[in-house]
């Protein structure tokens, strides 16, 4: 509500200014009073195309455009020193104001290039406008044109003016692309494997599902949530608006690949190595590994501490590894080891969570679930395409294997998803195949060559043919949960015992759509609290009796606002994906994949046959 209350005071004083304004440049005052028009008029007086008008509307490129604006409009009046330049830019509620009913505010000559007074006026002025244009940036490159040998030229406008109508016009255009037609991203990792491949650089359509107007208007141009190299954030938050979204020419269906904020990116633990992992998991794995140590509930054999009894402790040690994060705290285990001390926690809004890709493999009302590694969407299986790969392993007899580097030629299989193992003479674990509707495992005695692979199942099927192959079997998970073998606390979503899923045998799980109704009751309260509390912005809490209360008020059901999506990776074993954090809302949907327009193999170079290539 504040910031809709400041745009309207800004707005408000800029109509009360314009008529003076307008009147000291020989217009009739009335037409600083007529909305729209006034713009245009505005627009007319400091020489700007009227099609500027229609800048106006958009969110950032309306803060540009009106900092230039005003920019233009102190130059009418001669305000050319420092103290002018930053108070135009940074306090136009008071200098607009300024500049109109102050007498001693007299309309001047236009700068004269030619006259070295004029010339030298417009110094600091320009330089200081080029920066709040383009931060860092502006500067950067105009140093880097001096060094090469570009000079102010006589009886012209100086290198600094240049650059800023320059770089200030190349901004609002390409924001004007960035927010609302197309916006570029980078593929870093393989969980999209081996339909968006690491090294792919591609363009995301936001027209198809409607562009969503940014949340947070005033930040750093091209600079997603942070300012390079730091942790300082590249927007302000104080000043945001509810999401937007405009028109679009197609509805979000099963086989998309879209591009959308990280649902679970609201909070992040400041620290290099972990600012982009799951805040939420490591917290999790964080409490759990505490009440672990405290307790000394473990042996030879592991972990011995129960989930009936972790969960009567589970809230203490949840607030007490929050409470040492927030201090600055460290951790004894995360994804890149252990840490001394962090920064802290910092939150993200919805526009600046992490951006992320992957497969809408179910939309609201489906209901998903997965066995053993096949998909299936309202009880009927995916079409599975060739592209989705999993992990399998190959048992050879001792001295045989694949060579790593034919299968990367052939198969275009990276070294890292190529893992070699000597099983000699060891028992290891095997489904058991005389159970017919269960996974049972059992032990066999083997001297074998293992080797884990990820790849699709038409490659699983060829590399079948290598000479002295025993057996190849895919990867499957079953359903419970085992710390040693997941080294985290029950990873997959809803995070909670009482759900034994995993990654392979997953669900049954309904997805919400707007206007769907569920019962509370034990179980659809884990599932979906987060996205009632969090993501429909509900107040929520449990009374004494088991009761569930949202927004102050005893409720039995609960009916969604939006829609939700299911995202999963083509990389099934390689992904984190919906399985581990939940569902994607609306509201965090960005667009969807186009075309790549180049692409670089981590390890051998150009994907030539990938560049310019559209996305399925």
């Amino acid at each position: 509500m504040i910031p809709y209350i400041l745009l309207f005071l800004m707005i408000l004083i800029y109509f009360l200014s314009f008529w003076k304004i307008f009147e000291k440049n020989g217009r009739n005052k009335w037409e600083g009073l007529v909305p729209i028009y006034n713009i245009y008029i505005w627009l007319k007086i400091i020489n700007k195309p009227w099609w500027w008008l229609f800048f106006f509307p958009i969110p950032f490129v309306n803060l540009i455009v009106t900092i230039g604006c005003n920019v233009e409009t102190a130059r009418l009046f001669g305000k050319y020193t420092a103290k002018d330049t930053f108070l135009t830019i940074l306090a136009p509620w008071y200098y607009i104001p300024f500049l109109a009913f102050n007498n001693n505010n007299t309309v001047v000559d236009k700068t004269d290039w030619s006259k070295p007074k004029d010339r030298e006026l417009r110094k600091w002025h320009d330089q200081i406008t080029l920066f709040f244009i383009a931060p860092f940036i502006g500067h950067i490159l105009y140093i880097i044109s001096r060094a090469f040998g570009s000079k102010d030229k006589p009886n012209k406008k100086t290198m600094a003016a240049d650059w800023t109508n320059a770089l200030g016009f190349a901004i609002v255009a390409a924001s004007i692309i960035r927010s609302l037609f197309f916006e570029a991203f980078t593929i870093p990792t393989g969980s999209m494997e081996k339909t968006m491949r690491i090294g792919d650089y591609l363009f995301v359509n936001k027209m198809k599902y409607g562009a969503k107007l940014p949340q947070t208007p005033i930040s750093i141009p091209f600079v997603h949530n942070r300012i390079p190299l730091t942790f300082i954030p590249s927007y302000v938050d104080w000043f945001s608006s509810d999401y937007r979204r405009l028109f679009g020419y197609g509805n979000i269906k099963r086989g998309d690949i879209m591009v959308f904020n990280w649902p679970v990116g609201d909070s992040v633990i400041v620290h290099d190595g972990v600012i982009a992992h799951d805040y939420y998991a490591i917290l999790r794995n964080q409490a759990f590994i505490n009440c672990v140590r405290d307790l000394k509930a473990y042996d030879n054999n592991g972990i011995n501490l129960s989930s009936e009894r972790y969960q009567t402790l589970e809230t203490k040690y949840l607030n007490a590894a929050r409470k040492k994060l927030i201090n600055g705290g460290g951790l004894t285990q995360s994804p890149v080891g252990p840490i001394d001390k962090t920064g802290g926690i910092a939150t993200l809004p919805i526009d600046k969570k992490e951006n992320y890709i992957k497969r809408c493999v179910a939309v609201g009302g489906d209901t998903l679930e997965i066995k053993n590694n096949m998909l299936y969407i309202n009880n009927s299986p995916e079409e599975q395409k060739d592209e989705v790969i999993f992990n399998y392993n190959f048992y050879f007899k001792p001295g045989s294997y694949i060579p790593q580097d034919k299968i990367l030629e052939d198969f275009e299989v990276y070294n890292d998803q190529h893992t070699r193992y000597n099983i000699e003479n060891k028992y290891i674990s095997i489904i058991d195949t005389s159970y017919k509707d269960s996974i049972v495992y059992t032990k066999k005695l083997v001297a074998f060559s293992k080797e884990q692979i990820t790849c699709s199942p038409q490659t699983a099927k060829t590399l079948t043919r290598y000479s002295g192959l025993d057996s190849m079997k895919q990867d499957i998970h079953p359903k419970g949960f085992d710390y040693s073998v997941y080294g985290q606390y029950y990873p997959y979503f809803p995070n909670h015992p009482d759900f034994n899923w995993s990654r392979d045998n997953y669900g049954p799980l309904i997805i919400p759509k707007a206007g769907w109704s569920v019962d509370l009751n034990d179980s659809t309260w884990i599932l979906y609290k987060r996205a009632i509390e969090v993501y429909e912005k509900n107040f929520v809490s449990l009374n004494s009796k088991g009761e569930y209360i949202i927004n102050g008020e005893i409720v039995e059901d609960y009916t969604f606002k939006q829609n939700y999506y299911w995202l999963m990776g083509d990389n099934r074993h390689g992904s984190a994906d919906s399985r581990c954090w939940g569902f994607v809302p609306e509201d965090h949907v960005v667009g969807t994949a186009s075309f790549v327009w180049f692409s670089k193999h981590p390890e051998t170079g150009i994907r030539w046959n990938r560049i310019f290539s559209t996305v399925h």
